[in-house]
């Protein structure tokens, strides 16, 4: 019986460092700073990119880089987590505002970390093509 317990706590931790490592290393993608060219094709004031944003910049990824979701780590992730956590918003929003606070915040990240890989894609799209240019 022993074993078994000291196997499942192991299992749940190694499943609890696995998500925090996730969210530290996409948490720290979102705090990088965005440019004014995805600020203006977004429509977006990159200060202030908010949860409610982020179905707009997915239909910008998808217009401007398809093949983005495939490509870059961790989107499909974090457009899964998203979902999952504007449920929980919607469900608890006037139940318990405290994880709907939560919520909203997580969000904004998750927008943020959107913003943030469609600017880096943009942005090698147009290294790519000044180097062919270049040449």
């Amino acid at each position: 019986m022993v074993p078994i317990f000291i196997l499942a706590f192991a299992g749940f931790a190694l499943v609890k460092f696995g998500i925090a490592q996730w969210r530290a290393i996409w948490i720290t993608a979102a705090n990088q700073p965005l440019s004014e060219s995805l600020q203006l094709a977004a429509g977006i004031d990159g200060a202030h990119v908010c949860g409610g944003d982020f179905k707009t910049l997915m239909n910008l990824c998808n217009e401007l880089s398809p093949d983005l979701k495939k490509k870059s780590p961790w989107l499909r992730e974090v457009s899964v987590y998203y979902r999952a956590v504007e449920k929980l918003e919607q469900a608890f929003r006037m139940k318990l505002p405290a994880i709907s606070k939560w919520a909203k915040s997580e969000m904004q990240t998750c927008s943020r970390y959107v913003a943030v890989v469609l600017d880096q894609s943009l942005s090698m799209s147009l290294d790519r093509q000044f180097a062919t240019r270049a040449d």
